[in-house]
């Protein structure tokens, strides 16, 4: 889908962000929509240090994740704290501010908004100074 939409020249990796060959290139942005908190604690962890890493100087990253808003909140089985399964395995960690804080402080987070798209989102914008 990508190579008819995009050509050919756009490197592609398939397959789990928890098992990216991340290297030595440097970007000026990093975009993660939706996807961080499909992950566990350890796994988030690495996916914002692993971003941080490739951002260049002054390079910006931005995630998307879901609010302790959403009406999916508290439904399915608890895992761990904040963390549910439900819709047939899929595993949810639901983000507060005090969460994002503990995430991305030391990761160049300066800003957080909410938004809403099918779910009650936060944007959270950090900047590798």
């Amino acid at each position: 889908m990508a190579a008819k939409h995009y050509g050919t020249d756009m490197l592609i990796h398939h397959g789990s962000v928890t098992d990216m060959p991340f290297d030595n290139n440097h970007y000026d942005g990093i975009f993660c929509y939706a996807l961080i908190h499909l992950l566990d604690s350890g796994e988030r962890e690495k996916l914002i240090r692993d971003c941080y890493n490739q951002l260049s100087e002054n390079g910006y990253m931005v995630f998307t994740v879901i609010s302790k808003e959403a009406p999916t909140y508290g439904q399915g089985t608890l895992i761990s704290k904040d963390r549910y399964e439900m819709f047939g395995g899929v595993r949810m960690f639901f983000y507060d501010r005090a969460s994002i804080h503990a995430e991305f402080d030391q990761v160049g987070l300066f800003e957080i908004a909410e938004l809403t798209e099918n779910y009650p989102f936060f944007l959270i914008k950090c900047k590798k100074v």
